[in-house]
């Protein structure tokens, strides 16, 4: 599935600069939470057949620690860099843009707070869910997208709130992915129930209510625990690798043809969900011994935390000169892929030989 997850990858990229040859792609919601699907495929992957026993808890724990905070602390410092510099010479603070900004606003207090969640991570989603009102305090609100000071713009790596909810699920994930499939499918349909019910009944249909919100997540998570249990079934089974294949093209049409698909947007997200799915098992089964799709999805995370960055050093170019827009999107995207592919093959490497070197 590393090729999905990829793509994937490339859409939030897209959702978050230009479109590329002519194409929006799926936008950020739809990635993320089959993104949120996959990983529940993986984590029920990994839960039942690799971190077993005693002391695997521990060890799953400190594995995904290994995997991903070592990486999230290097963009986070370039985005410091970044930040300082252009606040230095070239009078554009980037993501120092608030503090500056609104320093006077700010108690030591809640400078610490934001300091502290852009180095930890773990609550970083609580932030979308956070104005600073005319005290300068910040309070928790319901629809902060409506209010102009908000808690997620302190943000140094905006994009990594969905760590926070990835983590919160690895916290929990040993204790639910392992349980018989009926346990499975009831805390799935009481996610799903759950976030139905507010949808329709309290009216939480807009963001950060449609993706930010851990609780309303939980069931994408567990449906891919779910088709790891379906994948079990297949797994012996002969199934030509074409049928997997063609799984795999009918998600990525979806996900770069997203706005052609003319019907209800909330009905086409959910065939999507559905279709991904049942898709994941046979992609999973067709791929799970090619080592080109394990390479390439190895770049899928590099390039998901990385990209803004390179979103915040074009975007001041490109919306001044509108004329070159166009171009925005692919210099966002190949400067995200080199700096992704730089990561790879140094720092990522690095620390992979000594995961799997600690895991083996």
């Amino acid at each position: 599935m590393g090729i999905l997850r990829t793509i994937l990858a490339i859409a939030v990229v897209v959702f978050h600069s230009y479109k590329i040859f002519g194409l929006r792609m799926c936008g950020g919601q739809v990635a993320v939470e089959i993104f949120y699907m996959i990983s529940g495929f993986y984590m029920a992957l990994i839960l039942n057949e690799k971190y077993i026993g005693v002391g695997s808890y521990r060890k799953f724990i400190y594995s995904r620690f290994l995997r991903i905070f070592p990486i999230y602390w290097i963009i986070l410092i370039l985005a410091v860099i970044l930040s300082f510099s252009g606040y230095t010479w070239f009078n554009h603070p980037y993501y120092l843009f608030r503090y500056v900004n609104h320093n006077s606003c700010l108690s030591g207090l809640t400078i610490f707070y934001f300091v502290f969640e852009n180095i930890i991570v773990i609550g970083q989603d609580i932030l979308y869910f956070m104005k600073i009102d005319e005290y300068c305090h910040p309070i928790l609100v319901q629809d902060v997208l409506s209010y102009k000071h908000t808690g997620y713009q302190y943000l140094f790596v905006p994009q990594a709130w969905t760590i926070s909810l990835e983590f919160m699920f690895y916290l929990i994930a040993p204790f639910l992915v392992t349980k018989k499939i009926k346990w499975q499918l009831v805390i799935l349909f009481l996610g799903l129930a759950l976030k139905y019910y507010f949808f329709n009944f309290r009216y939480l249909y807009y963001d950060p209510w449609t993706y930010r919100f851990f609780p309303f997540e939980i069931a994408f998570f567990m449906a891919g625990s779910v088709a790891y249990v379906f994948y079990k079934y297949l797994e012996n089974k002969t199934i030509s690798k074409y049928v997997g294949i063609s799984f795999l093209l009918g998600v990525v049409y979806c996900v770069c043809f997203y706005e052609f698909i003319t019907i209800n947007i909330q009905f086409k997200n959910n065939v999507i969900y559905l279709f991904t799915f049942i898709a994941l098992a046979f992609i999973f089964h067709a791929f799970k011994e090619n080592k080109l799709d394990r390479y390439i999805g190895e770049f899928s995370f590099s390039l998901y935390i990385s990209h803004h960055l390179m979103v915040s050093v074009f975007r001041g170019y490109f919306f001044s000169h509108p004329n070159y827009l166009f171009f925005y999107g692919y210099a966002v995207l190949i400067s995200s892929l080199i700096l992704a592919f730089m990561l790879q093959i140094t720092i990522i490497r690095m620390i992979e030989a000594k995961r799997l070197k600690i895991f083996s």
